[in-house]
């Protein structure tokens, strides 16, 4: 089951908000239709950019990440129910959206190149992570949403980061062109 967070007004740790927000773009990143193909996201494509460059002088790599995200959100939404948590609703009550709301996208390191297979997918993660997260597939449900379990966070390791990490690693059980939403419930 998943670990309860507590709620409070205590946020976690900067450079845990940092190591979220780096997850959730790795994993819109892979999506886009220029690299695993999870849903129809071109903000991080050559005609995008283009784009980008005229409409948002100021800063067009934020405004791909943006929108990059939203995309990625929007499809987590679509396939996982309302009580449904995943990389992009860590916690029922919100607290992962109040934590990230600051830091903005170009904070954090992303690849610039597509990534093409899931043996980029699991390198990427692994230079995130250190190692593989382990998790207990239920099932998968409709709309390619994959029931998780996951244990009980490490001491010493925030709860939301930990549920960000096995969730991100979790989309390793998907395909290119064939994603897997990975989700779990509050415990």
């Amino acid at each position: 089951m998943p670990e309860h967070i507590p709620s409070g007004h205590d946020l976690p740790p900067l450079e845990t908000q940092r190591s979220i927000l780096a997850l959730r773009l790795l994993i819109a990143r892979a999506g886009g239709v220029d690299s695993l193909a999870w849903w129809e996201d071109h903000s991080f494509t050559d005609p995008a950019t283009y784009v980008f460059d005229r409409l948002f002088p100021v800063s067009p790599p934020l405004a791909a990440r943006t929108l990059a995200l939203r995309a990625a959100w929007h499809r987590h939404q679509a396939a996982c129910d309302a009580r449904a948590l995943h990389l992009y609703r860590l916690d029922p009550d919100n607290r992962d959206a109040l934590a990230l709301r600051d830091i903005s996208p170009l904070n954090v390191d992303l690849p610039t190149a597509p990534i093409p297979s899931m043996e980029a997918l699991r390198a990427a993660l692994l230079a995130l992570t250190g190692k593989p997260r382990p998790y207990r597939v239920i099932m998968e449900r409709a709309g390619h949403a994959l029931h998780i379990e996951l244990p009980p966070a490490p001491p010493g390791v925030e709860p939301l980061l930990h549920r960000a990490q096995t969730l991100a690693w979790a989309y390793l059980q998907g395909a290119p062109g064939q994603p897997l939403f990975p989700f779990c419930y509050p415990g």
